[in-house]
Order: structure tokens, then C-alpha cells, then sequence
């Protein structure tokens, strides 16, 4: 990483870096195309529109622009000073200083934001000193955001390990600890500096690391950064500000194919409108709607030196550079569809179609598009990408069927909630429709959740988010026993699932069983499931019935529609019996048995019911537990205390397939095995 004194400046082999081309805008990765007549030839396309990008808590109203904000910016390090900077040879012949690409980053991220209306000053205009000693000092730096009295601090890096040539190349985003609270000094960095690593993560496709900060991936605390839980120091170039501030690692700088890509100016603008996208997402001003398509041309995994792609149909020609990165790059490109060319002499020309989307304004919408069985009540919710303006929002809003509601928004004005008023209609299919809402400065569209042609593309239309509610009031969907069960394990509890989330209490209170049976009822899966665990075992052969009375209701308020006729305050009941009692028997005049023995069951093999037969010498505690062929415990029929004697076990295995199934008798320390078929 960096000294406290941080680190300089920056030069190609003549000293200046090479320009390629000039533009503006956003990006993002498409997947590898291969060359049809080059085997080792991909390309790399990056394109998406800059509203793609995921919103954290924003801190302030929507606004037009940043017109009344002042930035200043810190390109790191500064000269090219072995002393102060990084040094790097990527390859024979080539010196590469981290300050270089710092800078370069600055000059082109000032003009984009002044774009924007923001009055932007950099810390240096120059990487090239007579001296050393004329590079301004760390304190310079924040003295000058500090004297200007800007709203924002940032110092540009590219991140380096104390090594050369590793091979990851993760973005971090470094922010000031106040040491005697071991907190944020400026708690606003901590939602800037998260959106400063995701946008440039999702711009120059950097490897995720996962900072310090509670929450907040690629953010670390500078003091506990360089020192742990020991502490280390506070960043020089952050030490004295009034105002929020932070230091980003854009890329690795030792890293040699990261060291190649950023002596490509054009690559350098890729971070650059990361920031960008940082401070316009952070203040709630407006994304463009433009596109970047970039990428890679590589011969394997060697990228290609002074390749010539072509746009079309713009019929734009970019020619890359000999520093081994193959970088291309086609910015200010409107939403559709463009066929990037490859022309680069010497390899078989191909083409590959990449479409740059329509600029999203949702991000998302929950139920989720084309939901059935949604509860009658339920909100529904639209998330922006940024701050909205929340008139001209619900001016663009219906719903279709009509339903009365409450709208509102989180604090931040990116997330919309509609309540319904009352309960939806069953089985309906509903409709919210967003459409097309002017808005200042320009008219802002929602996306269409619906495909259109590369001609509709950015003409923008409406979102509309369509759900169907439940086809029926509540019921019981399942029950434990099933009603047809006529050998049910006295052991076990009963079961009851609903179709939908009910109200407890009133379950509770509708809720009868006959004959009477003491125990208790617990929900599981959200209120969906009753389970009824009786505090006793049931009894042997023993009908038992459960009713729930019409009264009984859903969350919702819905009375529970116990025949499925979609008349609600019908009751439900179902009926079942428990197996039978083990029973003891004389056996040719014997009084007791002489030894514990399992005997074979009869009949064998058997559809679906046969009978165990056992011989218990003493008292003794008994289980009698039936497994399949895979060891699987699949009843248990027996588990108590019993006298001696000759005793016979029923068991039915109706809801069982055909199959070898073992019967474990186990009479205190004793136990026997018997292999049972069962053929339908």
C-alpha cells in the first residue's frame, strides 16, 4: 500500500502518456466472443448506460445538476521521484510511474463534473517539476480543499502492494478514522466511499475485497487500516480536512497486464467516470444516458499492440496503442444496438453486436413481475436508481383495476410503497403503470419491463408491474394425518397447513377436537402451518376429529373457506384413526416366554397390512421401529413399558411403495431384525 507520505508521479518512455481518442460516458462487461476464423482471438465488449447503478442511502434531494457544489480533487503523489512514487517496468524500455495515471485521471474527471455545473480545483496542473521539492507537500493539499472551502475531498490512486507484478488487482476506498472513537471522522464517506467502489468495480472490473467497515465492502478505516487493533496512522493527505474526503485505489498499479491497460489514456477515463457516476449517485443529480462499448482484442490471452476497431453504424475507428493492453474504446453512444469490427491487420476481420440498454430508472419492483397467489394486502414497492422527483412521479401513476391506497417514499426518495386501503380482489390480475414523467432538466423515462426492438430503444415508455392476487379465501391446504388414515402413530403430532398466512387467535379459538385432547398448538412457516402437539399419546383405535370453525381467518382478514367453493365461512374438519393396540396372546398353553425373539411376520411378503409377533421374557421398555432399504425410519409402532408376554404388532403400509422393509424390535438392552417384502 502507501507510506504515510504517499506516493508521486508518473511517465511513459518519452515522459507523456499516449492519448488515443476523447468522449464521454458509462459501462459494463459483455461476455467473451470468439473469432470464427482465429481461434485465439476474443474481444471483450463493455457497455451499459449509467444508470445501472446499484443506489445506497442517499444523502441529499434530487437536484439538476451540481451546479453550487465544489470539488477538490487530489491527484496522488506528483513528478516522477523514485522517493515518492511508484516505479514500475512492465516491459524493456517502458517506465510507468503511479502518479502518471493519477493524474491523467484528474484531467479528465475535472471537465465532466464541471459538465455537471460543479466548480472543480485539482491539488497539481502539472506532473512534470523541475524539482522535487516544488511538489506540493501532503499538507498543501488538504490546506487547499480547506482554504477553498469545498464540500468534497478525493485523492486519486491506483493501489500497490509493496511488490511487483501480483496477480489480483482489487479496488479499496480508504476514508478517515477519528482515533479516539475509532469511527468515521466524517460519517458521510462511509455512503460515498461504498459508492465509489462499486462504481468503479463495475467500471474497470476489478477483483471485490472486503474492507474493514461494518457493512460496507472495499471501505476501510485508514488508522485501524495501517495498524489494525493497535492503530497506525491517519493519511497525510486526509489528516486536516473540514470536510468530508476519502482515497481510492482504483486498480493495481504493480500489477504488470493493470500497469499496461492504464498507460491507455482512454482507460483512464473509465475510472474517471466512475467518480463521476460517484458524486452525480451520492448528490441525487440526473446519470446521463449515454453508453460506453470498450473492451479487449487479445490472441489468446496476449492482448494485441495497435489494433483498429470500427463502429458501426457510426463508422468511428479507434486505433489502440503499442503498450500491450489491446484497449479499445467508443464512448457518448445513444441506447441501441452496434456492431463492433475488428480490422487490425494481420488478423481475420469479425464482428461481434453489442446493444447498449435504455438508461433504467427502476431498479426494482416487488411482487415480482407476473406473480400468482399474492396476498390480498399486500404493498407493493418500486425501487429507483436515484432520488426521485416524487410529484412528478405520482403524476405518471395507475393502477388498473382501480384501487384506493396510501403512497409513500423512504427518506431518501428512492423507494416507493403503495398500501391498498382495503383487500385486493381474489384471483385479479393488477396493473401499476409508471409512464413516461417529464422531469427537469429533461423528460425522464421508465424502462419498459417488456422487449422492444433495437428501433424503440431509448425512446423510453412505460414500466408496468402486473401480479394476480389468491384464487381462493383461506384453506386448509394439508393435513398430518391425511383424513384416510386408519392407522395413525399414537406418537405423533398433528399437522395442519392453510393456503395463506392466518390469524392465530382466531384459529385458536375455532379450533375443536373429538374426543377431547389436551396439548399445544404451535405456527411454523410464516402462520402458514398449525402443529399440534398433544400432551399425551392419543389413543389406540381411536377416531379422532378436528374441526376449525368458518370464524377462523387469514392475516388478511378473510374468513377461512373450509369446502373451497370461494364462499368464505365454511368450517373444516377432518377425521382419522390410530393404529391399533399391541395385544398379548397365549401361546400352546405357555405362561411366559423363555426368550426374547422376533418371529417372521405374517403374511410375507404382504399388500398392504401383515402382523410382527414378538416374545418378551420380562418387563421390559419396547419399541417396535420399521425402516426402508435406504435406513430410513419410516413408522414407528411401538414405544412403551410392557409386562412379559406374546404380544402382535398390525401394521399397514398402505402410503408405502413396494419394497424390502426391516422391523427393529428393541426390549431393554435386547433387540432382533426381521426383513419384510412388500409387493403391489
Amino acid at each position: 500500500m502507501k507510506s504515510q507520505n504517499e506516493r508521486g508521479k508518473t511517465q511513459t518512455e518519452n515522459g507523456k502518456m499516449k492519448n488515443c481518442s476523447v468522449g464521454s460516458t458509462p459501462c459494463a462487461l459483455v461476455p467473451f466472443t470468439k473469432h470464427p476464423s482465429e481461434r485465439h482471438l476474443f474481444s471483450i465488449a463493455w457497455s451499459i448506460a449509467l444508470l445501472l447503478i446499484i443506489v445506497s442511502s442517499l444523502c441529499y434531494a434530487q437536484r439538476g445538476d451540481l451546479t453550487g457544489l465544489k470539488f477538490c480533487f487530489d491527484p496522488g503523489h506528483g513528478g516522477h521521484s523514485d522517493a515518492t512514487d511508484r516505479h514500475v517496468i512492465p516491459d524493456v524500455g517502458t517506465n510507468f510511474y503511479e502518479s502518471e495515471s493519477n493524474f491523467q485521471k484528474a484531467l479528465w474527471l475535472k471537465p465532466m463534473l464541471e459538465a455537471k455545473g460543479a466548480w472543480v480545483i485539482l491539488t497539481r496542473y502539472t506532473n512534470d517539476y523541475p524539482n522535487d521539492a516544488d511538489e506540493p507537500s501532503l499538507t498543501s493539499r488538504w490546506t487547499l480543499a480547506n482554504t477553498n472551502n469545498v464540500h468534497w475531498f478525493h485523492s486519486i490512486h491506483s493501489n500497490a502492494t509493496g511488490g511487483t507484478n501480483t496477480s489480483t488487482n482489487y479496488t479499496l476506498v480508504l476514508i478517515k478514522e477519528n482515533i479516539a472513537t475509532r469511527a468515521a471522522a466524517f460519517p458521510a464517506d462511509i455512503t460515498m466511499a461504498g459508492m465509489i467502489y462499486q462504481n468503479i468495480r463495475t467500471n474497470m472490473r476489478t477483483s471485490a475485497w472486503s474492507g474493514s467497515y461494518p457493512a460496507t465492502p472495499g471501505v476501510s478505516l485508514d488508522y485501524t487500516f495501517y495498524g489494525g487493533a493497535n492503530g497506525g496512522f491517519n493519511l497525510g493527505v486526509l489528516n486536516g480536512l473540514t470536510m468530508p474526503g476519502e482515497l481510492s485505489e482504483g486498480e493495481f498499479h504493480d500489477y504488470y497486464p493493470e500497469t499496461r491497460r492504464m498507460m491507455n489514456n482512454d482507460y483512464l477515463r473509465m475510472e474517471a467516470y466512475a467518480l463521476r457516476n460517484s458524486f452525480l449517485q451520492y448528490y441525487g443529480a440526473p446519470f446521463d444516458t449515454l453508453g460506453v462499448i470498450a473492451g479487449f482484442q487479445k490472441n489468446g490471452t496476449a492482448p494485441i499492440n495497435n489494433i483498429v476497431i470500427r463502429l458501426l453504424p457510426k463508422n468511428i475507428v479507434y486505433r489502440g496503442d503499442a503498450y500491450n493492453n489491446g484497449f479499445y474504446m467508443f464512448d457518448s453512444l445513444a441506447p441501441g444496438t452496434y456492431t463492433v469490427r475488428f480490422e487490425t491487420p494481420g488478423i481475420a476481420v469479425d464482428s461481434v453486436f453489442v446493444t447498449i440498454p435504455r438508461a433504467r430508472t427502476i431498479l426494482s419492483a416487488t411482487p415480482l413481475q407476473g406473480a400468482t397467489a399474492i396476498a390480498r394486502n399486500a404493498q407493493v414497492a418500486f425501487t429507483f436508481v436515484m432520488p426521485m422527483d416524487t410529484a412528478a412521479v405520482r403524476s405518471a401513476w395507475s393502477i388498473s383495476p382501480a384501487l384506493p391506497g396510501l403512497l409513500s417514499w423512504n427518506s431518501q426518495r428512492t423507494v416507493l410503497t403503495f398500501t391498498p386501503s382495503g383487500l385486493m380482489d381474489y384471483k385479479t390480475m393488477y396493473s401499476f403503470s409508471l409512464d413516461k414523467m417529464g422531469n427537469s432538466p429533461s423528460p425522464t423515462y421508465f424502462v419498459d419491463n417488456k422487449t422492444v426492438s433495437a428501433a424503440a430503444a431509448g425512446t423510453g415508455g412505460a414500466y408496468v408491474l402486473s401480479f394476480q392476487t389468491v384464487a381462493l379465501p383461506p384453506f386448509v391446504s394439508l393435513t398430518q394425518p391425511l383424513a384416510t388414515d386408519t392407522s395413525f402413530d399414537v406418537t405423533r403430532n398433528i399437522g395442519i397447513r392453510f393456503s395463506e398466512a392466518m390469524d392465530t387467535a382466531s384459529v385458536r379459538t375455532a379450533l375443536s377436537i373429538t374426543p377431547k385432547v389436551e396439548g399445544a398448538l404451535t405456527w411454523l412457516s410464516s402462520n402458514t402451518t398449525l402443529l399440534f402437539k398433544q400432551a399425551a399419546n392419543l389413543a389406540y383405535g381411536t377416531t379422532y376429529t378436528f374441526t376449525i370453525a368458518g370464524t377462523a381467518r387469514a392475516a388478511t382478514g378473510a374468513f377461512l373457506d373450509g369446502n373451497k367453493d370461494t364462499i368464505p365461512g365454511d368450517p373444516y374438519s377432518f377425521s382419522f384413526r390410530t393404529e391399533t393396540q399391541p395385544t398379548a396372546v397365549e401361546r400352546n398353553g405357555a405362561a411366559l416366554p423363555g426368550a426374547f425373539a422376533l418371529h417372521q411376520n405374517f403374511p410375507n411378503p404382504f399388500n398392504p397390512s401383515t402382523t410382527l409377533r414378538f416374545d418378551l421374557p420380562e418387563r421390559a421398555d419396547v419399541s417396535v421401529v420399521m425402516y426402508d432399504a435406504l435406513g430410513r425410519r419410516v413408522a414407528e409402532l411401538l414405544h412403551e413399558t410392557m409386562d412379559a408376554g406374546y404380544y402382535s404388532v398390525p401394521w399397514n403400509a398402505s402410503a408405502l411403495s413396494s419394497g424390502t422393509y426391516y422391523c427393529v424390535v428393541r426390549a431393554g438392552e435386547k433387540h432382533a431384525v426381521r426383513a419384510l417384502l412388500l409387493l403391489k
